[in-house]
């Protein structure tokens, strides 16, 4: 018997919802600000969230999924809306729209899982005003740092592993233009952990993973779409991100189904901190979120 298929278009809608990634950032709250709407020196004791201006998402592969996956089945046991060996960068705000393809078809059922395959190299883009000065560090050649200093603080035109001993925002005394800054190690590198994604009586076990309003969600580093990371101390060979999520509520695809709307929801999404290192006391920002809610229409 053959499935029913249902062809729409796959529009993306951006969604306000809060979400974060990894237990360090589950108690944050959002930044507080002060009449000027300066972020007040109490609230980064020792961070919150913001909401970034811009971030890039290289994305590979977009698909449904009737039953839960693993990194090892989901090739095959998911059903694509998206799937590209290139990959295409989408720009999503808090604001924007973006379209990832046309004239989809799937088949008619009810979906428990989503998965998203993402590329390592996330960008961010923010600017942001501070009640009160701060420092940020930027590596020379010579193995030592400069400092920049203001309350106007923004990210800077720049790639490198938001964990390096390394702002990735430079600060100064009025208003900058912030710069696209590339995080190359992976947004979701968890340094190990003892080895990150296992299979456990058929189901994904990570040591990245969370629950949201959505569902509950794992990440898993792959070296490519079909191969899980490997990890040489704290070095990962990682190049993409499996992001799989279980949904709260199934994914209903009808007879009267005409389009879906994907919501990469960015709302506090950047956690602001005051990092404490090498006797050196600066601001830094991490990009910590990823989560998607899909409705059937």
């Amino acid at each position: 018997m053959t499935a029913n298929m249902k062809s729409f278009t796959f529009l993306t809608v951006l969604s306000v919802t809060l979400i974060f990634f990894g237990a360090n950032y589950l108690l944050s709250a959002s930044c507080v600000r002060n009449a000027n709407g300066e972020i007040t020196d109490a609230s980064l004791s020792p961070n919150c969230t913001v909401t970034p201006d811009e971030v890039y998402f290289p994305i590979y592969k977009f698909g449904l999924c009737e039953e839960v996956p693993t990194y090892l089945n989901y090739m095959t046991a998911c059903k694509f809306l998206y799937d590209s060996t290139a990959g295409k960068t989408v720009s999503v705000t808090s604001s924007s729209n973006f379209q990832l393809a046309n004239n989809i078809s799937i088949s008619e059922g009810s979906y428990k899982a989503s998965v998203v395959l993402i590329g390592n190299t996330i960008g961010v883009l923010h600017t942001d005003v501070f009640e009160a000065a701060w420092d940020g560090l930027e590596k020379n050649g010579g193995g030592g740092y400069s400092v920049t200093n203001g309350k106007y603080c923004a990210t800077r035109l720049d790639s490198g592993s938001e964990d390096d001993f390394d702002s990735n925002l430079d600060c100064a005394n009025s208003a900058l233009t912030g710069g696209i800054f590339s995080e190359t190690d992976g947004a979701y590198n968890t340094a190990g952990l003892g080895g990150r994604c296992s299979i456990s009586s058929g189901a994904i076990s990570s040591n990245l993973s969370f629950n949201t309003a959505s569902g509950s969600t794992t990440v898993c580093g792959m070296l490519d779409a079909g191969t899980l990371e490997t990890y040489t101390g704290n070095d990962t060979d990682a190049t993409r991100q499996l992001v799989t999520q279980t949904f709260a509520t199934a994914v209903k695809i009808s007879p009267n189904t005409t389009s879906l709307n994907i919501s990469f929801k960015v709302t506090d999404m950047l956690s602001i901190e005051d990092v404490s290192a090498g006797g050196v006391d600066y601001i830094q920002a991490y990009l910590d979120g990823f989560e998607v809610a899909i409705e059937a229409k």
